[in-house]
């Protein structure tokens, strides 16, 4: 299927010549960061004061929305260099500076807007940097980790009676509840992480949702998921409770039959280990046997599988691939001034020009307070600058894999290299965009379209031809064996009705939140948990203060991800499956009319020239296990 010409043929604006200029600088002392941030402030009022006082007769394009846009653009950088450091910086005294001058910024970029919005800015960098920020552990004994792989016990630091410590960041906080077959430890462990911050992040969630609330009423909005949608692709929150429930009313039977396996599989481990059996359920127990069903019915052995992706191979053969994909070439900048000796710089050109386009930072590794999830951070807009020179984006990559060590390498879970692809697909958005102004750049589209162009690139983790590039075991540099291949390909189905009732569950707290007054949040995770999942939430937690989307930017729009995958579902098999996973002329395509616009054009619009065809609902309902009446089986 060809698209449309105005897409097959549009031409990458990547020749015309631009200042290579990397305007982002990690040097600057905690005092700096106070005093630059307020002289910024003092510039760009400056700016603002300036354009809101002309007279009628003098206003021009050049002399407001040409001011203004390019005013934007060294702002976005400016504050950029300022408030990131919070998220990375290894040093406690800059990220606290970074945090206070976040939270000046954020006043002022609402000044002449109510004070309101000046409180939200304000208690949702809190929320996030008191998770950002905890430092909570729990020991236990070698038999109370029992089932943990060897290599994961040697990385754990000792307490001062020789217990591990086990903390609750990503790299341990998953392989446990995925591989510990002591409960009770499980139990722990999960009730902890799912009660960080408790007591001060509930608060501040309590109040964020009231003070959205307020202001959407007072402009005149019913709700505040209906202010915030309205930009959206699904419009009003109506659209979204449809799409939720719709889903959950196919997904549901999918689940109850994945929930029967699950406790076929504790019964039986049950008797085996001596231990009593409770006929349910657990919060604590879902990874566990969700892990379990992928190595009994598929066989697949993630520990074994976690040896043929050591973090080098996978970054070599992923940068290989979005390389031949989208017609790029990367080049590692080596002294480059970074904040800490884990970061890599790259530099990214137009294979065909030679023309740079680009930059990205890699920092893969977790340290003390550095931001917990995978993330990626827009840090330079690529967009036209007040001189008429085109800026060159720059962006980076946070995630927290394992890091290695002089004994041992960084081997990432499968789900690890997912998560990988997924992030690196919005560096590539970021950094692709060729759009004018800042306001549009890079991932700066429909919120509900966001994750569609990097959650559409996940697929390449499933494919044969992607893995064996990307892989290869840590040890003896051998391919991953057929067998194991196959096994995890097969493997991708596993779980999915009650992965996707959970992002039901999460996407429906979210609504009740952003649509009603009175709603709890751990009240409403509770009754959703039980209602949509079948498996009660863990009495004491409150998993939505820990929920760091809720003041991330994602309030009423957690959806998103469910929605999105629509788009990124039928691109992929539409095109890429039936055109080649690695075909070049698709990747160009797929730059050219997906990536470049940015958020210029809309979301419809650019999946239409890419598909040759409006978007369906089809290949998501089947990737899923559903059955779609009159729908062509997919690509295999």
């Amino acid at each position: 299927m060809k698209p449309p010409a105005a897409c097959a043929g549009a031409a990458l604006d990547t020749a015309a010549p631009c200042p290579v200029v990397n305007y982002l600088r990690w040097d600057l002392s905690a005092q700096q960061i106070g005093e630059l941030t307020t002289e910024l402030m003092e510039q760009t009022k400056r700016v603002y004061d300036r354009v809101g006082s002309q007279k009628l007769e003098d206003v021009s394009y050049e002399s407001t929305l040409k001011a203004l846009a390019d005013v934007e653009v060294s702002y976005t950088v400016q504050r950029n260099i300022l408030d990131f450091p919070q998220h990375v910086s290894p040093s406690k005294a800059i990220r606290t500076a970074s945090t206070e001058a976040d939270k000046k910024l954020s006043e002022f970029d609402v000044e002449k807007i109510k004070g309101i919005k000046k409180k939200l800015s304000l208690l949702c960098i809190d929320f996030n940097k008191n998770l950002n920020e905890d430092t909570t552990s729990l020991p236990f004994t070698r038999e109370e980790l029992g089932g943990l792989p060897e290599d994961f016990l040697n990385s754990l630091e000792k307490t001062d009676n020789e217990k591990f410590k086990v903390t609750l960041k990503y790299p341990h906080y998953f392989p446990l509840l995925k591989k510990c077959h002591v409960p009770e430890t499980r139990r722990k462990v999960e009730a902890a992480f799912n009660c960080r911050c408790k007591e001060e992040n509930s608060a501040i969630l309590k109040e964020l949702v009231t003070l959205r609330a307020q202001k959407s009423s007072l402009l005149g909005f019913r709700t505040h998921a209906d202010y915030v949608l309205e930009m959206s692709m699904a419009k009003t929150s109506q659209a979204v409770a449809s799409f939720l429930d719709e889903l959950a009313e196919k997904l549901k039977p999918l689940g109850e039959q994945e929930r029967a396996v699950i406790l076929e599989l504790k019964k039986a481990e049950c008797e085996a280990r001596g231990l009593d059996f409770d006929g349910r359920i657990n919060a604590w127990d879902m990874r566990y046997y969700m892990n379990q069903v992928e190595e009994t019915r598929y066989r697949v052995d993630q520990n074994l599988l976690k040896e043929y992706f050591p973090t080098q191979a996978v970054t070599r053969g992923l940068l290989g691939i979005y390389q031949e994909l989208l017609g790029l070439t990367f080049d590692l900048e080596e002294h480059a001034a970074v904040w800490h000796e884990d970061v890599k710089l790259y530099s990214v050109r137009d294979a065909a020009s030679g023309t740079v386009i680009g930059k990205f930072y890699l920092d893969l590794y977790p340290r003390e307070g550095k931001y917990g999830h995978a993330a990626c951070f827009g840090l330079q807009p690529g967009c036209l600058r007040q001189d008429g020179s085109r800026q060159i984006a720059i962006a980076a990559m946070v995630a927290n894999f394992t890091k290695p060590t002089p004994d041992a390498p960084s081997l990432l879970q499968h789900d690890e290299v997912e998560t990988y692809f997924h992030e690196f697909g919005h560096v590539m958005h970021q950094l692709c965009s060729q759009a004018e102004f800042a306001m549009f750049s890079g991932t700066h589209v429909e919120r509900d379209f966001v994750e569609a162009p990097s959650q559409m690139l996940e697929n390449w983790v499933w494919e044969r031809e992607p893995l064996l590039r990307m892989s290869q075991h840590h040890k003896t540099g051998s391919a991953i064996p057929e067998e194991l291949l196959e096994k995890l390909i097969r493997s991708r189905q596993a779980n999915t009705g009650l992965f996707n009732l959970r992002q039901i569950v999460l996407a429906k707290v979210d609504q009740a939140l952003h649509t009603r007054m009175a709603a709890d949040p751990a009240e409403e995770y509770a009754r959703l948990c039980q209602e949509v999942l079948g498996v009660p939430a863990t009495p004491g937690t409150n998993m939505p203060a820990t929920f760091g989307h809720l003041a991330g930017g994602y309030d009423a729009q957690y959806y998103g991800y469910l929605w999105s995958e629509v788009y990124s579902m039928d691109m992929f098999h539409t095109r890429f499956k039936r055109e080649g996973v690695l075909s070049g002329k698709v990747g160009m395509d797929y730059r050219s009319c997906i990536l470049r616009p940015g958020g210029s054009e809309d979301a419809s619009v650019m999946l239409k020239h890419f598909l040759g065809r409006d978007p369906k609902q089809d290949a998501f309902l089947l990737s899923k296990g559903l059955q779609v009446e009159g729908a062509e089986p997919l690509a295999c």
